[in-house]
């Protein structure tokens, strides 16, 4: 999988502990052995609408007007929450049907993104590095 790479989880478990589904954007390749990927949301709620980051927002985000991309709808990337899982766990989502590729961000959108994220509070330093290991990648 791929920077920008949308999939829809059915089985993702949120932070309250319950299960359910969830579209996702993965931020990395993988290769250092884990995926970060960040959770999507149509809610406006404490959210703008200027296309792009919007790292000020009550909650973080990276905003996607409908027709912008693949995804239908107005989309809000969430870069309030940050989640790690092993290429190990991805794949076996993948295989099994649990986690099913709904499309892949255009490499503009994948760049601003990573810039946005790179910048935002609630990223760990080293989620941090691994982002601008990618960023410099696609340049």
């Amino acid at each position: 999988m791929t920077p920008g790479t949308i999939i829809s989880d059915t089985q993702f478990r949120f932070s309250d502990g319950t299960i359910g589904q969830k579209l996702m954007i993965i931020l990395n390749d993988g290769t250092t052995g884990k995926y970060i990927v960040i959770k999507t949301t149509s809610q406006p709620k404490r959210k703008g609408r200027k296309t792009g980051c919007q790292s000020d927002d009550y909650y973080p985000n990276f905003y996607l007007p409908d027709g912008s991309c693949c995804l239908r709808g107005e989309s809000w990337l969430m870069l309030n929450e940050f989640f790690e899982f092993d290429t190990s766990h991805m794949l076996r989502g993948k295989f099994s049907g649990r986690m099913k590729h709904i499309g892949i961000l255009p490499t503009d959108i994948v760049k601003e993104l990573l810039d946005c994220a790179i910048n935002c509070q609630d990223i760990s330093l080293a989620q941090e590095q691994t982002l601008i290991d990618m960023r410099n990648n696609l340049s």
